[in-house]
């Protein structure tokens, strides 16, 4: 039983999750790079700010993910179950 994981990511939430929490992880580590550099405490509050929003974004994209690749899994069973 194989996923077909183009069909997973092709889901809308998926798509709209990744492009939301990669610009803004990468802000984050950004703002967390630059205000050491640079001792910056504005930059080190932006990350602060930035940085639960980006975790929050991840987990719910995995846990979407996970969500429909047993939706999948299931589905791919019942199939195969209905056949015999």
């Amino acid at each position: 039983m194989v996923l077909d994981k183009k069909q997973i990511r092709s889901d809308r939430w998926l798509k709209m999750m990744m492009r939301t929490g990669v610009p803004v992880a990468i802000v984050s580590i950004l703002c967390l790079w630059l205000g050491q550099l640079l001792s910056s405490p504005a930059l080190g509050s932006v990350f602060l700010v930035t940085m639960p929003i980006a975790l929050l974004v991840g987990f719910s994209y995995n846990i979407r993910y996970i969500m429909l690749a047993v939706r999948a899994r299931r589905e791919a069973a019942e199939k195969s179950a209905g056949h015999e």
